[in-house]
């Protein structure tokens, strides 16, 4: 048996560890990896239990690069940045998170879930990258109706953020957390 000490420890070298990843290396994730992932995932906390948010896993690059030819298609701009290689940081697999619109806290619920994903997938040794930006884009972009549409969300669930996976070929610095935003109230 783990002492609580020891689990602390490793659970500690998880958070303080991980970072966003932006750079992959030619490797997929196994569906098995995958499957213990989002089981990770999907157990976190949520409200009333009803675990307001639907997932959906991509883990072909091939169509993540359609999806996000699509959308440059619309927006040329968004490919014009320094960088820029597909609007999902050229991860081999994307987890799309989509929030229930008729639970004022289904936001919630998808922000534990993505923590979670992120954590177990870290602890595993596959980086991850939180992409608000890639959702915004998904959902405002007319060539990318059809690909939204395949992600087959219920219609009362809207796509709130996405997270990128894959093992990392980068393993960044931290960047300097400010300490002055946590108040303890007397």
């Amino acid at each position: 048996m783990v002492s609580v000490v020891d689990k602390q420890t490793t659970i500690d070298e998880v958070i303080m560890s991980r970072r966003s990843i932006r750079r992959w290396q030619d490797k997929p994730i196994s569906r098995d990896t995958l499957d213990i992932v989002m089981k990770h995932g999907i157990n976190a906390p949520n409200g009333k239990g009803i675990q307001a948010y639907e997932v959906r896993v991509i883990d072909k690059p091939e169509l993540l690069k359609e999806m996000s030819d699509a959308i440059v298609k619309d927006m040329p701009n968004v490919g014009e940045r320094t960088g820029f290689r597909n609007i999902f940081v050229d991860a081999p697999c994307v987890v799309f998170i989509a929030a229930y619109n008729d639970y004022d806290l289904s936001q919630v619920d998808c922000g534990l879930l993505g923590e979670n994903i992120i954590l177990s997938a870290w602890s595993m040794g596959i980086g991850s990258c939180c992409l608000g930006s890639s959702a915004r884009m998904l959902n405002t972009s007319e060539s990318a109706v059809p690909y939204l549409k395949r992600l087959d969300f219920s219609d009362d669930y809207k796509l709130l953020y996405c997270i990128a996976l894959g093992y990392p070929d980068e393993i960044p610095d931290a960047r300097p957390r400010n300490e002055e935003k946590v108040h303890f109230i007397e």
